[in-house]
């Protein structure tokens, strides 16, 4: 099941007390230009909003790991109580998202290959003249 066609991505987020993994939902009415995992969490941390809700944590005390985790179905984090936030994984890990953010990088080093040949070629014919 995926939210308005992103990948779902499971994420660990670090706050002062507690270290907390789940998978990241998304609002309903978030849109982005640009669907790169990376570039979505820039978009929801600095998008103006109070929560962000994460579902199947597990919630570990920072301070005594020895504890054993607590387990949520669903869990809404203050943003501003967030230190760190990583993606650990994009769920399901078969989700093609649009490449084309990586695609234009790729299409340019092969349009300068192509061009480096060019001139080889023609620096080639050149000298057997």
């Amino acid at each position: 099941m995926m939210i308005n066609d992103l990948p779902r991505m499971q994420v660990l987020i670090t706050t002062n007390e507690q270290h907390i993994e789940g998978e990241l939902l998304l609002p309903e009415n978030m849109r982005f230009s640009n669907s790169i995992p990376d570039n979505m969490l820039f978009y929801i941390l600095n998008g103006g909003f109070q929560f962000i809700t994460l579902k199947n944590c597990e919630v570990k005390d920072r301070k005594n790991l020895a504890f054993r985790p607590d387990k949520s179905p669903q869990l809404h984090v203050n943003i501003s109580c967030i230190m760190t936030i990583q993606i650990i994984e994009i769920l399901p890990e078969d989700y093609e998202y649009d490449d084309s953010y990586y695609d234009e990088d790729e299409e340019d080093e092969e349009d300068n290959a192509r061009q480096n040949q060019q001139v080889r070629q023609r620096n080639r014919q050149v000298r057997r003249r």
